[in-house]
């Protein structure tokens, strides 16, 4: 028995793998089992049956998927890595041998790509290789930083990360992670219903930070969230440089597909370093003259779009139909830069959903729908809800024209 055949024993529960047909299934099924595996883990279906087994089964840590009959592949690897964490290898196999798609399956995040027929060796070593986490220098996955702050205290920062790390979680089945950084008065524990230390303090605090013992610390909300947070407290520890925040921020990258960053509008040290460097950036505020003021200075230092990063402006109505709100086009003429998106107001459904238990959207449907909107956006995504009514216009409008033309 070889190394790379003693690794895979090891726990035959992290592999699957999706072949095109029964046939080429039962193929692989056999070599499996050569392997020391189980033969039922080679199941048909490509990568459309790949994608519809990870939204509701955890991610192994090796997934191979058959492309061939695919017309997109590209893109359905890209939906098939939504909803699998960056720790999971997807390994590709198809019957091209091209190098233009080798090429672009590399810069898309697959580990490898292995040309038909796989034999019994090269199926073991890609294995073992992928098992290591040695992979090629494009071949590994990273997630996305979504850093959301508000433009003054109270703008319901907290509540809008909760909810988008549940929409995400459940209802888009990505890995994801909060990390609550109010050290003062953190409230994603109550908003998520969990209770215990979360292990921030202890990963700040710490001189090395290793994935796996971050992960143990973590709270687990559900199958696929995560929360990184400590108990609040008047005076945290600030014994930790930008740097050492930021290699947490890159460590969690590779751990979860999305990691939601709830920043206190008090800026406490290290906030201005994730909404830099953060590949989303949410702003909430409320159409006030104050928020106009903070958002301005804020949006001066954080900077645009240039580089890259995503950054949206979200007015919240979360202190409700209070004295002092001015015109959004006078808001917008002042920011020197539009509102992506209004979410509205939730009155008491929230807070009283929280006596019994977790937060609770369903209590506020106007909400829920422009948070699912707002997750679409931090995501790359069009929203459902604006492309069925650009739709719905755009009918019609042709309905108008032909009407006129006869």
């Amino acid at each position: 028995m070889n190394d790379t055949t003693q690794t895979l024993n090891n726990d035959s529960s992290n592999l699957m793998l999706f072949a095109a047909t029964s046939e080429e299934a039962g193929r692989f099924g056999e070599q499996l089992q050569r392997l020391g595996q189980d033969a039922s883990l080679a199941c048909a279906g490509g990568i459309a049956a790949a994608i519809a087994w990870s939204r509701n089964n955890p991610p192994p840590q090796v997934l191979l998927v058959d492309i061939d009959g695919d017309a997109m592949p590209l893109q359905s690897l890209a939906e098939l890595g939504a909803v699998c964490d960056p720790a999971c290898h997807i390994v590709a196999i198809g019957s091209k041998q091209d190098v233009d798609l080798y090429r672009n399956l590399l810069h898309s995040g697959v580990f490898d790509y292995l040309a038909k027929p796989v034999t019994l060796d090269l199926l073991a070593a890609t294995l073992g290789r992928a098992r290591a986490g040695q992979a090629t220098s494009h071949g590994a996955r990273s997630g996305r930083t979504i850093a959301v702050s508000g433009a003054s205290g109270g703008c319901g920062v907290s509540t809008v990360v909760a909810g988008l790390a549940q929409i995400l979680s459940l209802d888009r089945h990505m890995a994801s992670a909060v990390v609550d950084f109010d050290r003062h008065n953190g409230d994603q524990s109550l908003l998520l219903g969990y209770e215990g230390d979360a292990g921030l303090a202890g990963a700040l605090s710490s001189g090395e930070i290793d994935s796996r013992l971050l992960q143990r610390a973590m709270g687990q909300i559900n199958e696929r969230l995560h929360l990184l947070a400590q108990a609040p407290t008047l005076r945290p520890e600030q014994n930790f440089s930008a740097e050492h925040l930021l290699f947490l921020g890159a460590n969690l990258c590779h751990m979860f597909n999305q990691v939601i960053w709830d920043l206190p509008a008090g800026r406490p040290h290290g906030t201005l370093d994730v909404l830099a460097h953060a590949q989303t950036r949410i702003l909430l505020t409320d159409l006030t003259v104050q928020d106009a003021r903070n958002l301005h200075r804020l949006l001066r230092e954080i900077g645009d779009e240039s580089d890259g990063q995503h950054l949206l402006v979200v007015a919240n109505a979360a202190r409700g139909n209070q004295a002092g709100v001015v015109e959004r086009s006078q808001f917008e003429d002042f920011i020197e830069r539009r509102i992506d998106l209004q979410l509205p107001h939730a009155g008491s459904a929230l807070a009283g959903s929280l006596l019994t238990g977790s937060l609770n959207l369903n209590g506020a449907p106007a909400l829920q729908l422009a948070l699912q909107d707002l997750a679409d956006l931090a995501t790359g995504h069009t929203p459902k809800r604006t492309t069925v009514a650009t739709s719905n216009l755009l009918s019609r409008l042709k309905r108008v024209l032909n009407r006129q033309a006869a």
